[in-house]
Parts: structure tokens; C-alpha cells; sequence
């Protein structure tokens, strides 16, 4: 049945799209959709809530209030598909945000084309989201591409030397790891090592003995795993000089886990400004400040241009926005954020900002 669901996505994008008239949504909420990848993601949800209470408390939008309607992309492969056509069709969403991983995000993406109705990405960093000259496509975290040339800059810094890469068969991860290997390779003229840890099972002494039989200097870490807090710690028992790097899903595992930031001391990692200086708000983790920082882009937009979608797509991708709680946002003509992603390093237990944006 999995093999079905492109057809069913082309069939549904083949439908004519119908936008609600003024007359229709007069009296109506404004609808702004989420998909989100399954229903366990309550501080995602709390953060999009968060931003439209916060909206609605200071008038909503010419007297009408906005409401979120939320969808998940979890089930058959292709469920982000079908999902992401109810916010359309169904739900007369103005705008969706997601937090998907790269799959189900190029999904959405796809009926944001058709429809013509912007799509903000706030998890997947696969650089090909982007590059597929999608008007309607934005994203408010860094790509891949954007954060391997940020870790590498910090590598350079810590005096370069021999560089390995965790890597495992998870789709994000392959992409994660194609970029850091052209990146690394490009810049310094030699190709980095790659582990695959899949190949281990994840058995952290063979991890630990495939690292240290290595001899490298660098270890970049493009993946969440729940064994990865122990092999950091292990790291830096055995291996004191070895200078560890993560990117921002790597940074946003360790959050969602609740672990202290003192199992990842000495290591260096993209994270947004809202890790390090705090905002007075009460979201729990840097995820969630990406998507309260996308609801709260919507809303400004709506505010400031009307409900059409095409005045919202153009809004977004000409602003210059300086309140986000992660940092400044703009994007790029391919919707990348174009603010240089930052890196963290803990020390004493605190993440400490190493470059700005």
C-alpha cells in the first residue's frame, strides 16, 4: 500500500485549488495549520498555541481571532501528504508550518506548489527542501550546508587536524553527512572519515573502539540518539583532546531529553541564540522556539498584508524581521534563513555563544 502514495499525492494536487472569498471568512477565525509528526508532540503544540493566544490577546487581526489546526504525518509513509491536503482543501488554512523531518517535508512542500500557499519548515535541514526553486518554501532553521560550513569554521579555530563523522542510515542523518563530507573536503583537500554506527548496532564499547582506533582529532555528530550522552561522556574520559561537534539536531535531542548540559561539556554545537540568553518565555527547548518564532512570522505577515496568500508568500520572503526569540529572520531567494547559524560550546555546564549571527 506505502507504494500508492505519490499516486494518491498527484491526485489530489490535480484537483483545482478554490480560496475562501472575503465573504466566506468575513466572520471566520483565521486558520493558520501545523503539521506536526505525531501526537506526542505536546511542547510543539504548546508553543504554536502560545504565540496564537498571545496574538489574540492583543486583538487578533481586524476583529477576527487566529486558531491553529493541528494535523500529524504520523501512520503509512505518505500520511504528511494526505494530511497536508486537508489543510488545504478541508481546513482553508492561510499558511502551514511544519515540523517534519526531510521525507515528509518535501511532501508538504509539494502542496504548498500547488495550492500556492507558503509552507515554513522549523525541523528539516536537508539542503534539497531548498533547492527546488519552491516561491512558497521557507525555513527558519539553517540547512545543512549553512551548518557544516559554521563547524568547519569552528574546526579551523581549534587548530584543524584529522576530522570523522558519525553517520547513520536515517534519511536526515545521509543527508547531514553527504553535506559535512563535500564541505570538508572541498575546504581542506582531504575526505573526512565517516563511522556508520548502524554497521555497530549502536553498541557503545565497539562505537568507543572504532573512535579511538581512528586517531582524529574532530568528531562531528549530524544525529540524535538516546545512547549518544554516555558515548560523550565516555569520549571524554578516554579521549580528552578530542574536540566534539554537534549540529542543531544533535543540540535539539539533548534538549528534548531533559539531560544536563554538564554530560556535554567541551562540546561545541549549532544551537539559536534562545539557547544561551533565555526570552522570558516559558518554551521548554530550541524546537519549539523555532516554531513559536514561525507562528509569530505568520501573524506579523497577516497583519501586515491580509489573508491572500500570495500578498503573505511575498511579505515573508522580502522581511527583515529582528524579534525572533531565536535570533534575526530573513530569507534568501531559495526561502533559506539567511542568518549565519550559531555555535554553542558548553562550559561548566552552560551553553556559551562562540560566534553570533
Amino acid at each position: 500500500m506505502t507504494r500508492l502514495a505519490p499516486y494518491f499525492l498527484l491526485l489530489a494536487l490535480s484537483l483545482p485549488f478554490k480560496g475562501v472569498s472575503q465573504d466566506q471568512t468575513e466572520n471566520q477565525s483565521i486558520a493558520i495549520g501545523l503539521l506536526l509528526p505525531d501526537r506526542s508532540q505536546t511542547d510543539l503544540h504548546r508553543a504554536a498555541e502560545m504565540a496564537i493566544e498571545e496574538a489574540n490577546e492583543e486583538g487578533g487581526y481586524n476583529q477576527r481571532n487566529f486558531k491553529l489546526v493541528i494535523r500529524t504525518a504520523e501512520g503509512p509513509w505518505g500520511a504528511g501528504s494526505k494530511e497536508s491536503v486537508s489543510l488545504v482543501y478541508d481546513d482553508h488554512v492561510c499558511v502551514i508550518i511544519g515540523s517534519l523531518d526531510g521525507r515528509n517535508g518535501h511532501l508538504a512542500e509539494q502542496v504548498a506548489t500547488k495550492s500556492h500557499l507558503t509552507y515554513i519548515e522549523t525541523f528539516a535541514t536537508e539542503p534539497t527542501l531548498s533547492q527546488a526553486f519552491v516561491p512558497w518554501f521557507m525555513r527558519v532553521v539553517p540547512n545543512d550546508n549553512q551548518q557544516s560550513e559554521a563547524i568547519l569554521e569552528c574546526i579551523r579555530q581549534n587548530g584543524g587536524g584529522r576530522i570523522a563523522i558519525l553517520s547513520t542510515e536515517n534519511y536526515d542523518t545521509r543527508y547531514a553527512v553527504r553535506s559535512l563530507t563535500k564541505t570538508v573536503a572541498r575546504e581542506t583537500g582531504c575526505a573526512p572519515l565517516v563511522i556508520n554506527v548502524d554497521s555497530l548496532g549502536f553498541h557503545q564499547r565497539k562505537i568507543t573502539e572504532k573512535i579511538l582506533s581512528s586517531k582524529i582529532d574532530h568528531l562531528i555528530v549530524p544525529f540524535d540518539a538516546e545512547m549518544l550522552s554516555d558515548l560523550m561522556v565516555v569520549l571524554g574520559e578516554l579521549m580528552p583532546s578530542l574536540k566534539i561537534y554537534g549540529t542543531l539536531h544533535f543540540t535539539m535531542g539533548a534538549e528534548s531529553r531533559k539531560i544536563p548540559w554538564s554530560q556535554y561539556e567541551g562540546i561545541s554545537m549549532i544551537g539559536p541564540v534562545y539557547n544561551v540568553i533565555g526570552t522570558g518565555t516559558t518554551l521548554p527547548d530550541s524546537r519549539s522556539a523555532y516554531l513559536y518564532d514561525a507562528v509569530n512570522l505568520v501573524i506579523l505577515a497577516i497583519r501586515r498584508t491580509g489573508t491572500g496568500h500570495e500578498a503573505i508568500t511575498e511579505y515573508l520572503s522580502r522581511m527583515e524581521h529582528h524579534e525572533g526569540i531565536t535570533g534575526p529572520i530573513s530569507f534568501d531567494e531559495l526561502g533559506n534563513r539567511k542568518s549565519k547559524p550559531v555555535m554553542v560550546r558548553i562550559e561548566q555546564g552552560q551553553p556559551i555563544i562562540l560566534e553570533t549571527p
